[in-house]
């Protein structure tokens, strides 16, 4: 096992076009794949509007249908957004785990700059085109598998982030996130 801490920067993508920059940086290896869909899952959490088109970002093709709310005229399949607006929507704290730093007795809170977010590889797990990766949380004992597809352009996209959605430890007091 091999783990990585891959940096977001000291600021966190707020729109589409900072996570376009952010993607090109990173996602051309699994690992930093796997911290843009972290960042995409934390800018939907505080406005879903525009986390719609961050997370049509990091998705694989194959997830995507055509439609307007997305990014280049594709968007998350129903599903997928109706499956993200009832485990991570009403949690937002959920998205936050991922960041390295925070904690349930912190409430989730993000840490001060630079913000990380911790990845593990199992080097058989990783393949030319096809890769699953873990990804901690702060709120759960183990790392959760994510897994990732290669595009023609060499950028790893999410086709299965399931694990990354299921419940966590909650925060130790209620997060008044009225942001």
């Amino acid at each position: 096992m091999i783990e990585h801490v891959v940096e977001l920067g000291s600021e966190l993508p707020q729109d589409v076009e900072a996570l376009v920059t952010l993607r090109d940086s990173l996602a051309s290896t699994p690992q930093g794949a796997a911290a843009v869909f972290v960042a995409a899952l934390l800018v939907y959490v505080e406005d879903r509007a525009k986390g719609i088109p961050c997370l049509t970002l990091v998705m694989d093709r194959g997830r995507l249908t055509q439609g307007s709310n997305g990014y280049k005229g594709f968007e998350p399949g129903r599903q997928d957004l109706r499956d993200l607006d009832e485990r991570v929507g009403s949690k937002p704290y959920l998205a936050r785990s991922y960041v390295a730093g925070t904690t349930p007795s912190g409430e989730y809170r993000l840490p001060s700059p630079p913000f990380q977010v911790k990845v593990r590889e199992q080097p058989h797990d990783v393949q030319a085109e096809r890769a699953k990766v873990f990804v901690w949380s702060s709120g759960a004992d183990s790392p959760r598998p994510l897994t990732l597809i290669k595009n023609n352009r060499g950028l790893w996209k999410a086709t299965n982030w399931s694990s990354l959605t299921v419940g966590i430890r909650p925060p130790a007091a209620p997060l008044d996130d009225d942001l």
